[in-house]
């Protein structure tokens, strides 16, 4: 950390993994002034757990690369989500639950079964760019290779601003612009 505080370098790749040793580190930060950008990995880091913890001040600018998060165009989805729920936000977790739902429903219609193996297969061979699943994952598109993984599936970042993550990369998904405080 005194190395981080003397150099105060334009960027830190943050890699805690879990949320105690990533709370230690946030502190620490605070503790010592550094006024660094972070960027982390995973959805871990733009849960609501951390606004309540460290406050949103600490939190402001950390950006983490995720799988899914609140799109352009998905105002009505979160709105709904947090009166529903009470959560102060929509984060990967449910965004991503609410997606394979409507998935697991498609594949089931083009199997015309309820068959277990059948909407395996029918998911296996599956290719929708329209309708809730489609829209609600970037880029817009969902279809698998022969080893089940996503084709296609582009990496979003996201940003603490003023105590919320906000979508800022890819810009034409972005829900917010990138700030860059220094």
């Amino acid at each position: 950390m005194q190395k981080l505080r003397a150099t105060q370098p334009d960027l830190v790749f943050y890699g805690a993994t879990n949320f105690p040793d990533s709370i230690q580190v946030l502190q620490k930060v605070k503790e010592f002034g550094v006024k660094t950008h972070i960027q982390g990995v995973g959805a871990w880091l733009v849960t609501p757990e951390y606004v309540k913890t460290v406050g949103k001040e600490l939190l402001d600018n950390i950006q983490s690369v995720v799988a899914a998060h609140p799109l352009k165009g998905q105002e009505e989805l979160v709105k709904k989500f947090v009166q529903r729920t009470g959560e102060p936000f929509m984060t990967q977790d449910p965004l991503c639950s609410y997606a394979h739902v409507w998935l697991i429903k498609e594949a089931a219609e083009q199997a015309k079964s309820a068959d277990p193996k059948a909407i395996r297969d029918a998911l296996a061979k599956i290719d929708l760019t329209t309708g809730p699943a489609a829209s609600t994952l970037s880029p817009g598109r969902i279809r698998f290779d022969e080893r089940g993984r996503r084709i296609g599936a582009v990496p979003l970042i996201v940003q603490w601003q003023n105590g919320e993550p906000f979508t800022v990369v890819p810009v034409n998904l972005a829900t917010r612009p990138v700030v860059w405080h220094k």
